[in-house]
C-alpha cells in the first residue's frame, strides 16, 4: 500500500507516519509544501500545496490511500485562511483523489463540530454538529464546514472515513491543563467544573485508528469518534501533576460570575464593535458537560486505545524534560 499523507510534518502527521512506517509493507509519500521537510526523515516528499490542484495530482500519482491530517490550526488570522486551508483544501483533495482512483481517504475532523446544547449530554457520531459555530474561532468553524465537505462527498461516493480525535496530547507537545485556563504565581486557574470531563486522546492512539481506518473494509462513508477517556478534571489534575512533577494549588472559577462577566463585556464591548475576549459562548462550551462514547469505533473498526492518560503524560512530559537536553547535544 502507498499512504499520501497531508500534513505529515505537523504534530499527529508525525505520528501518522511512524505508525505507517511501523507496517513494514506500507510506502509513505509525505504531502508538505516547500521548505518544509525537515521533519519527514525516510519517507518519499511530494511538495506543494493544497491551494495548487496540479501540486495535489502529482501527489496523487500512484497512491492507494490518503491521510488528510493537514489543517490550519492557528487561533488567529483572517478567515478567508482558514476557508481557503481547512475547507476548499478538503473538496479539493478529496474530488482530485477520487478522480484518481484512490481507494480510501480518511479525514481527520474534530470534536469541535458536534454541538453540546446542554450540560450532561452524551455525544455519539449521530450527534447534531455544532449550531453556533459562528460563536467559535475561526479553526473550530472551518473544521465544522470541513467535515460536512467530508461527509457530503462520502455521500456522493467518495471513499472517505472521517475521523474525529479528542483533545491531542502527546511527546512533544505540551498537554492541555483544562479547556481554559490561566497561570497565577502558585495558582493554576480553571475555568472549569472538578467533574467536568475532559476528551483526551494520545496521538498515537489516534495513528493507530488512522491505520484501522485505512484496512478495515466496508466502512467508506463512517464517522468515527476517538477519545481515550473522558477524564473528570479533577481526577485529571492530579495526574497531570504527577506526571509533570509540578506542586501548584489549581483553584475552579466561580462558573456563574465569570459567564456573568462575560456577557457584560460582550455587551460593552459590542457598542464599540470590538470583541469581547472571553465570550459567553466560550464559557459555557468550557464548562457544560459532554460525555463523548467511542461504542462505533470500538465495534467497527477495533479500536481501543493502547496508552491510557496516566501512561500518556508520563511518556509526555518525559519527553518534555529530555527536549533541553537534546538540544543542548545538537546545538
Amino acid at each position: 500500500m502507498r499512504v499520501l499523507v497531508t500534513g505529515a510534518n505537523g504534530f499527529l502527521g508525525r505520528a501518522i507516519v511512524a505508525r505507517l512506517q511501523r507496517q513494514g509493507d506500507v510506502e509513505v509519500r509525505a504531502f508538505v509544501r516547500p521548505g518544509r521537510s525537515q521533519n519527514c526523515p525516510g519517507v518519499e516528499l511530494a511538495e506543494g500545496d493544497l491551494a495548487n490542484e496540479e501540486s495535489i495530482r502529482n501527489a496523487l500519482q500512484g497512491v492507494d490511500a490518503v491521510v488528510h491530517a493537514a489543517a490550519r490550526v492557528e487561533t488567529t488570522g483572517p478567515w478567508e485562511e482558514f476557508a481557503e486551508a481547512n475547507i476548499r483544501g478538503t473538496r479539493r483533495l478529496i474530488r482530485l483523489a477520487r478522480a484518481a482512483g484512490v481507494k480510501r481517504i480518511v479525514h481527520i475532523s474534530s470534536l469541535a463540530i458536534y454541538g453540546v446544547d446542554q450540560d450532561g449530554v452524551t455525544i455519539s457520531e449521530d450527534s447534531p454538529y455544532e449550531s453556533e459555530s459562528n460563536a467559535r474561532g475561526h479553526y473550530s468553524r472551518s473544521k465544522l464546514a470541513a467535515d460536512r465537505v467530508a461527509v457530503w462527498e462520502a455521500q456522493h461516493g467518495a471513499p472517505v472515513v472521517v475521523l474525529r480525535p479528542g483533545l491531542l496530547y502527546g511527546p512533544g507537545k505540551r498537554p492541555p491543563l483544562a479547556r481554559q485556563s490561566f497561570s497565577r504565581g502558585g495558582y493554576k486557574l480553571l475555568l472549569a467544573r472538578p467533574e467536568y470531563p475532559l476528551p483526551m486522546t494520545y496521538v498515537d492512539n489516534v495513528a493507530d485508528a488512522v491505520w484501522l481506518a485505512l484496512t478495515v473494509p466496508g466502512i467508506e462513508g463512517r464517522a468515527y469518534t476517538i477519545v481515550d477517556a473522558n477524564v473528570p478534571q479533577r481526577e485529571y489534575v492530579a495526574l497531570y501533576q504527577a506526571a509533570a512533577e509540578e506542586h501548584w494549588k489549581a483553584v475552579y472559577l466561580p462558573v456563574p460570575a465569570v459567564a456573568a462577566a462575560a456577557r457584560l463585556a460582550e455587551r460593552i464591548l459590542g457598542l464599540a464593535r470590538r470583541r469581547s475576549p472571553v465570550t459567553y459562548y466560550q464559557v459555557r462550551r468550557a464548562t457544560d458537560r459532554a460525555w463523548f462514547d467511542c461504542t462505533r469505533a470500538h465495534q467497527e473498526l477495533g479500536w481501543q486505545p493502547a496508552v491510557d492518560v496516566g501512561e500518556g503524560l508520563r511518556r509526555t512530559f518525559a519527553s518534555l524534560r529530555q527536549q533541553p537536553q537534546l538540544d543542548s547535544i545538537t546545538a
